[in-house]
């Protein structure tokens, strides 16, 4: 998305930015061939104000064959290759790239508006650098095939209003609430640290769910464009999770600048990315948050959200119906973090003056008994060793150790010795032959 896909080396095709007139006219027309493919095609809503576009990206899903086959052959799914193959021919495509479920295409720049004929060679042009071309012109379709009409619409609503996500979504993350291309989720705080991905749970793939949750008005977002930036910003505000840190005492109420500066502070390096490249979003942080905070507007006056990250965790329970599944998730998280440092405690907890061979027999029989349940030495340790996690209590595994470290000892240590023999007369027998 946004252009630019296939570089500008000397044999990038040219792609410069489409006029909302060309945009428009080659978007639909984009639509209609798509549907001799496909039985759904959309393309998200724009954001507001654009002055021209750098490419047209185009969202489909459902094989036409499959849902209205003409005969026996037309009852099986088509490859990604030849799906792309066929939007290559409806389209006219004479550049591409495709990774995935994704493709890149450059189609010719319609002769005049209402078609998708190339420009002669050798019309002029004129880039975005102002510099004058002879080199015909092309339009980059972004084509991305959904595995389904659901997550189809999903993507339409994550892409819809250009910004609208990256603003949102720098809201709602610090409360464990983020969006991605699938669904919403939330995250478990004590696994994100290690590790984001295991961290999630999912809330909901469904666009209405999550915009009631949010708070969000649902009616408009997704008949058209917002008219303005401002008016962006103006439903953004809307989410009942936004809010504004005070100002600092030590600030000048007229420094919009220095309040730019700290909400750049408190971006996350993702955020910080978006700015350069994302100009809505740079204006959202540098301009529009320090001008409503100068206002007293959306200000938190205690310095603190209004709704912690653990309430809003509690109403995600109890809106999603997801509580048994973190529950289990972060068991599951607890027990085997803990399984580990248990396994390394042993180590330490076990006397070190011990005899070498000993100490190993030992330590295995004790991990055995603890970590694994095993109740052949004859001891179990008590049911305290562990919390409703799964979490061990090491102040209990010490003095279960303590109290069992000669009884357990002699049993390993005698199992160990009649491996031993049981080894030596195998090979004793082997020999024997």
């Amino acid at each position: 998305m946004g252009g630019g896909a296939f570089g500008s080396g000397a044999d990038a095709p040219f792609t410069p930015r489409m006029p909302p007139d060309v945009y428009r006219k080659v978007r639909d027309n984009c639509h209609a061939a798509l549907r001799q493919i496909f039985t759904y095609v959309a393309t998200p809503i724009e954001g507001p104000g654009k002055k021209d576009h750098g490419d047209i990206d185009v969202l489909v899903a459902g094989e036409r064959q499959l849902a209205f086959p003409a005969g026996a052959q037309d009852t099986e799914p088509r490859s990604l290759p030849d799906l792309f193959a066929g939007i290559k021919g409806v389209l006219r495509v004479h550049h591409s790239n495709t990774v995935g479920n994704t493709g890149n295409f450059a189609i010719p720049w319609p002769a005049e508006p209402g078609g998708l004929s190339a420009i002669p060679t050798g019309s002029a042009d004129v880039e975005a650098s102002g510099e004058e071309t002879n080199r015909p012109r092309y339009i980059q379709v972004d084509v991305q095939i959904c595995r389904d009409f659901d997550g189809l619409t999903w993507r339409l609503f994550k892409h819809a209003h250009g910004d609208i996500w990256n603003i949102l979504g720098s809201t709602i993350r610090p409360f464990g609430l983020i969006l991605d291309e699938d669904a919403m989720w939330l995250r478990i705080p004590e696994i994100e640290k290690i590790d984001k991905k295991k961290a999630k749970v999912l809330l909901s793939s469904d666009p209405t769910e999550v915009l009631h949750f949010l708070g969000l008005e649902v009616e408009g977002f997704w008949t058209e464009p917002f008219p303005t930036v401002e008016a962006l910003f103006e439903y953004a505000t809307t989410c009942r999770l936004f809010w504004v840190s005070p100002r600092r005492e030590d600030e000048d109420v007229a420094d919009l600048g220095a309040e730019g500066d700290e909400a750049k502070k408190k971006l996350k390096s993702n955020d910080r990315r978006r700015m350069r490249y994302r100009p809505i979003f740079r204006i959202w942080v540098e301009e529009y948050i320090p001008a409503l905070r100068a206002g007293n507007k959306f200000v938190a006056k205690t310095g603190t959200p209004p709704e912690s990250r653990d309430t809003v965790r509690d109403q995600a329970f109890a809106w999603f119906y997801i509580e048994q599944e973190y529950e289990d998730r972060l068991k599951e998280w607890r027990s085997k973090r803990s399984v580990d440092e248990m396994k390394r405690f042993l180590k330490e907890v076990i006397p070190i003056d011990l005899e070498n061979n000993y100490r190993a027999a030992l330590s295995g029989a004790m991990r055995k008994i603890i970590i694994e349940g095993d109740e052949s030495f004859g001891v179990t340790p008590p049911a305290a060793v562990r919390d409703r996690y799964g979490v061990f209590d090491k102040g209990v595994v010490r003095d279960f150790i303590k109290q069992n470290l000669q009884g357990v000892g002699r049993k390993a240590w005698d199992r160990q010795c009649q491996r031993a023999r049981e080894a030596m007369e195998g090979k004793a027998k082997g020999r024997g032959k």
